[in-house]
């Protein structure tokens, strides 16, 4: 069957590589560059003319494979007038064409698959989240290409050094690539110059940050939950921007942080319910203080809830004296790490942190740093 493709020249520069052989085909791009979109067109391109083609989208967790790579795909197939729901496996996650191909969606917390069996193709969806031994599994059962995309946002990464084997090609992108972005995000992207030259230098042009923007370089990640000696959580309110939940535990000198909610569009009832059925301690909860009102339904909702100190250089200094450990499935927190920086001004770094990336790591800081107050409060009280 013929189908006809609106595609920008990502797609005609990633098939070229393709037709090449190269084995690892890297498309490091800015925001709305049309790198996934062009990645998946691509493949369907490839599974329509290929009979029995194995191939593998991958993602770091199911929840963001599920709201990027696996929605355009189904955009896609419907689009193009291809999809048929008996060929759709929505348990496993596999779609097999009629022509025996078949591509199948799965997460890097998915060992079994992530181990499991071959593949002709594999494409990873923001391969700066996969750690390099992640990576090195999935490209061990992958026997002929390997797609990768990512945003630029660390300054050092293996993928970097994929890039000087003789089998890797890189395919550059930026909005500027995009001819159907619509011009209201256009603007939007051409207005990071005005929030900062490095954000701009990596979702506007799609090149590597400067190291030293970052606020934090210290975090570790962790695997198992530790025995801890006292819980916190931490919440930052949104609706626009994301509400998010983390809990945060202390163990002998060090800090354990994980995420437990990352999400927007959440009504004060929505957030209170998701709240409630997330914490079922009595622990104590410190939370934005420019929201009295939600704070106030919390409480009555039985929550132990506290309005936090939102000291902004004070709280990042203190995180930054201590230990902390982020645990591996935090995929929206560690993501933040990466990205949260100084505001700079050419080569001048200035002392406030980029409001953007920040919605985790404030109800982080909010806990530890309000938390670490009210233990020295305590310890000034005199008892008589």
């Amino acid at each position: 069957m013929e189908i006809i493709m609106k595609h920008t020249n990502v797609l005609s520069r990633n098939m070229d590589k393709y037709n090449e052989g190269c084995r690892f085909i890297l498309n490091q791009g800015g925001s709305r560059s049309s790198k996934t979109f062009s990645i998946i067109q691509l493949l369907l391109i490839v599974c329509i003319s290929t009979p029995k083609i194995r191939i593998s989208i991958v993602r770091k967790s199911f929840p963001s494979l599920r709201g990027t790579v696996l929605r355009d795909f189904m955009e896609l197939m419907d689009l193009y007038g291809l999809y048929d729901i008996k060929n759709h496996n929505k348990t496993e996650h596999i779609y097999k064409f009629n022509n025996g191909s078949t591509i199948d969606f799965f997460s890097i917390d998915d060992s079994k698959k992530v181990r499991g069996r071959k593949r002709d193709i594999c494409y990873c969806n923001e391969a700066n989240e996969l750690s390099f031994e992640e990576f090195q599994q999935l490209s061990l059962r992958t026997s002929k290409t390997f797609f990768l995309d990512y945003n630029p946002s660390d300054a050092e990464h293996w993928l970097y050094k994929l890039l000087n084997d003789d089998r890797s090609c890189l395919i550059k992108s930026t909005y500027k690539d995009n001819l159907f972005l619509e011009i209201s995000l256009i603007k939007e992207i051409e207005n990071l110059i005005n929030v900062d030259e490095n954000y701009y230098k990596i979702y506007a042009l799609g090149e590597a940050p400067i190291a030293s923007t970052r606020v934090y370089t210290h975090f570790n990640q962790y695997i198992d939950e530790p025995n801890y000696t006292e819980c916190v959580y931490g919440i930052d309110f949104g609706y626009t921007h994301v509400s998010s939940v983390v809990k945060i535990m202390y163990s002998m000198d060090k800090i354990y942080v994980k995420e437990l909610l990352y999400e927007n569009g959440l009504t004060v009832n929505d957030l209170c319910n998701k709240v409630k059925s997330l914490i079922n301690d009595n622990n104590r909860i410190y939370c934005d203080s420019a929201r009295p009102d939600i704070i106030e339904q919390l409480k009555r909702n039985g929550m132990n809830v506290i309005s936090s100190d939102k000291s902004v250089k004070e709280g990042i200094d203190y995180i930054k004296s201590q230990q902390i450990y982020i645990h591996y499935d935090s995929i929206n927190l560690l993501r933040e790490y990466k990205l949260y920086s100084w505001k700079s001004k050419g080569e001048l770094i200035l002392d406030e942190p980029i409001k953007l990336n920040d919605d985790a790591l404030d109800a982080m800081r909010y806990a530890i740093y309000t938390n670490k107050k009210k233990k020295v409060d305590m310890r000034r009280i005199n008892f008589f």
